[in-house]
């Protein structure tokens, strides 16, 4: 079962004469490692922004994107931000917390995780990396 499955993409900003991504087709399975390169402005941020749907940016989209076999935007809100990350190119400014513990403990709040279970999860990932 492939992880994504991403079937000629075009999509192009509003107010923009030229699209951002132009027919991308794709296939990434389970354990695959890619990488995505390419010049400054190619598209690459746009991609990966449509790969997790409440980062998908406004504008015109055609073509299909599907996750683990299904249409993107038929999941789950929460599952999908259960299953899907997203660390942007400057990870120093996606901070939303100035305390590590608190910082540790935002995404497990956001799904909605019980105070005992993020404790203990908090607690297990400091262990691990030992901080």
């Amino acid at each position: 079962m492939a992880t994504y499955r991403i079937n000629d993409l075009t999509f192009t900003y509003p107010d923009r004469p030229s699209p951002a991504l132009t027919g991308v087709s794709l296939t990434i399975e389970a354990g695959d490692f890619v990488v995505l390169c390419g010049d400054s402005g190619g598209g690459k941020t746009t991609l990966l922004r449509h790969l997790k749907p409440v980062l998908t940016p406004h504008g015109q989209r055609s073509g299909s994107i599907h996750f683990a076999d299904r249409p993107i935007e038929e999941g789950e809100p929460r599952d999908l931000a259960r299953l899907i990350g997203h660390v942007g190119q400057n990870p120093d400014n996606q901070a939303v917390t100035d305390k590590v513990w608190h910082e540790l403990a935002f995404g497990l709040e956001s799904l909605g995780l019980s105070n005992p279970d993020i404790r203990l999860r908090v607690a297990e990932m400091a262990t691990f990396f030992g901080i």
